[in-house]
């Protein structure tokens, strides 16, 4: 993934909203309630407020690297989440996932040094854990 900053614009967007209708087949309704905006003659009305206007980016701009990501990645973010900003232990999480601690730990270091069975168990956990938690996160 590359360093750089890169602001989305309008073009980017529409881009982005075409390939994923097109190319992993998301309805344009599914998305238009996900980013919270109304369709117009089968285009998207994007959001004017700031705040609006950064969820939707934020959303989008999500979407869009997801297919580019390894999968690890995304789980170790979640997971950093829950213990960082949670508070939750990795002792809590791998008690959860039937799982011994250092798994979490191996996991947050180097995913590629555990076995895909201790890996689902620990996705799994975290994936519910995340749901719970969601309602007390930071806005975006």
């Amino acid at each position: 993934m590359s360093d750089e900053i890169k602001m989305i614009g309008d073009k980017d967007i529409e881009e982005i909203i075409d390939k994923l209708t097109k190319d992993y087949g998301m309805s344009t309704e599914c998305l238009a309630h996900l980013l919270g905006v109304e369709i117009n003659e089968h285009k998207f009305e994007l959001p004017k407020g700031f705040e609006e206007r950064s969820s939707f980016t934020n959303l989008i701009g999500m979407l869009d690297i997801m297919p580019k990501e390894e999968p690890d990645f995304m789980f170790k973010a979640f997971l950093e989440v829950l213990i960082e900003v949670h508070k939750i232990s990795a002792d809590t999480i791998a008690k959860f996932a039937k799982i011994p601690t250092q798994y979490v730990l191996d996991f947050m270091i180097d995913s590629s040094t555990v076995p895909i069975e201790i890996k689902y168990r620990l996705a799994s956990v975290i994936m519910t854990l995340k749901f719970i938690f969601k309602t007390v996160e930071p806005k975006m």
